[in-house]
């Protein structure tokens, strides 16, 4: 696909198009590990890798991971974030869900490779139509997924249903900051390398309506705080000069890929760290 492909007709269609234009795309972005997220950038002389590993565990940090955790991972990729949980807090197990076949099947493989086999299961899932029974999992997870569900509102919903009693939701997330119309940078613009439109206005609310969902839902203890400086700001100067090491066409669009980034930035997009628990009485 090209920046000139005709868009998909329903959202999941159009992330699946995105994520599988995308599989071919990655190179040597994220080093060894295959990430796809912006990294948490508070160490000196970190790599894009470094970053993108260092969000992943702030995720299973704000969670409260540990060894008895029975996780769920929403929106897995290809697997990267599972194999971190593994290493870092040692969960009891992590089952990755995405809708991409695709990353399903390479991070299968990934897993695999790094021997979690026996930990990790990642398998083909509906954020907002989950397969799996009522509180199945102690601990939800998703990093830079929720803006993309139709609708967070019901993912968010699916999630606390297969929560038990007492677990923890965490998540990365954009969102508009507070006062600003995201009509600014949601102009129906399509990704490059997929031609997909990926706006998706109906989540374009901010952090107190992201908090008054939460707690209609049923959750507790909900914190919606910006980390924007620590990531999506320097991603895209690492990006940058990343680009300036690349070649040709290459280097050509991930300079357009920055420049984008950035205006979404100057508009008023926000990134944030999401937690929230489920009521041990619920």
């Amino acid at each position: 696909m090209t920046e000139n492909s005709t868009p998909a007709n329903s959202p999941r269609e159009a992330v699946i198009a995105h994520y599988t234009a995308r599989h071919t795309a990655r190179g040597d972005l994220y080093g060894e590990q295959p990430f796809a997220n912006y990294g948490y950038w508070v160490e000196p002389d970190q790599s894009i890798e470094g970053a993108a590993e260092a969000l992943t565990r702030l995720v299973a940090t704000t969670a409260k991971m540990g060894p008895a955790s029975r996780v769920l991972d929403v929106g897995c990729g290809y697997g990267a974030g599972p194999v971190v949980f593994a290493r870092s807090h040692k969960p009891r197990t992590v089952v990755g869900i995405d809708v991409t076949d695709v990353r399903i099947t390479s991070g299968q493989d990934y897993v695999a490779q790094c021997g979690f086999g026996d930990t990790i299961t990642l398998q083909l899932g509906d954020a907002t139509a989950m397969d799996f029974p009522d509180a199945s999992f102690d601990t939800v997870v998703s990093v830079e997924c929720a803006f993309h569900f139709d609708t967070r509102a019901t993912f968010l919903a699916e999630a606390f249903r297969v929560m038990t009693p007492g677990g923890r939701l965490a998540l990365t997330d954009l969102i508009p900051k507070r006062g600003v119309d995201p009509k600014r940078y949601m102009q129906g613009n399509r990704a490059f390398l997929s031609g997909q439109c990926l706006d998706m206005p109906v989540n374009a609310y901010d952090a107190d309506e992201y908090s008054r969902i939460l707690r209609e839902i049923g959750f507790e203890d909900v914190q919606v705080e910006s980390i924007l400086e620590q990531t999506r700001i320097p991603f895209i100067a690492a990006l940058r000069q990343y680009a300036q090491r690349s070649e040709g066409e290459r280097r050509a669009a991930f300079e357009r890929m920055c420049d984008r980034l950035q205006s979404y930035v100057d508009a008023g997009e926000d990134y944030v760290l999401v937690s929230a628990r489920k009521p041990e009485a619920a």
